[in-house]
């Protein structure tokens, strides 16, 4: 036998290895769910869901009128319309488990959106038109 022909047959029985190794070794899964947290908090997700309509990277502190209420705020992005914004953010409210109670119209301002949380807690949306 040829020096050749040795290497030859090794180069065949590492490509049969490699092959076997791929076709057991494809069958492992790695999961990497497990390691990203999901976020659960209904105003974390509300925040995501009004970032596509409305400025910046989260809510604006404001003062709230009572003690209990929670008060946040945010600015409208020019592209979209008042009611557009309203009708979204009503549904958005709606599908995070919030219950919507009346929206109001605050002339040279925006909306004001009063609701109350999943857990029952009073809160106020305030969406400023900054395009007015």
């Amino acid at each position: 036998m040829k020096w050749s022909e040795i290497g030859l047959i090794i180069l065949a029985l590492s490509a049969v290895a490699g092959l076997f190794s791929v076709v057991t070794g494809g069958q492992q899964t790695i999961e990497y769910e497990d390691s990203i947290p999901v976020e659960t908090d209904p105003l974390v997700l509300l925040e995501r869901d009004f970032a596509q309509i409305c400025f910046g990277s989260g809510w604006r502190e404001v003062p709230s009128a009572s003690t209990d209420t929670i008060v946040k705020s945010m600015d409208l992005l020019d592209t979209i319309s008042v009611h557009q914004a309203n009708l979204y953010i009503t549904r958005t409210l709606r599908i995070h488990g919030f219950s919507h109670v009346v929206t109001y119209l605050v002339p040279d301002t925006g909306l004001s959106f009063l609701c109350h949380t999943p857990d029952g807690e009073p809160m106020r949306f305030e969406l400023n038109d900054t395009s007015r």
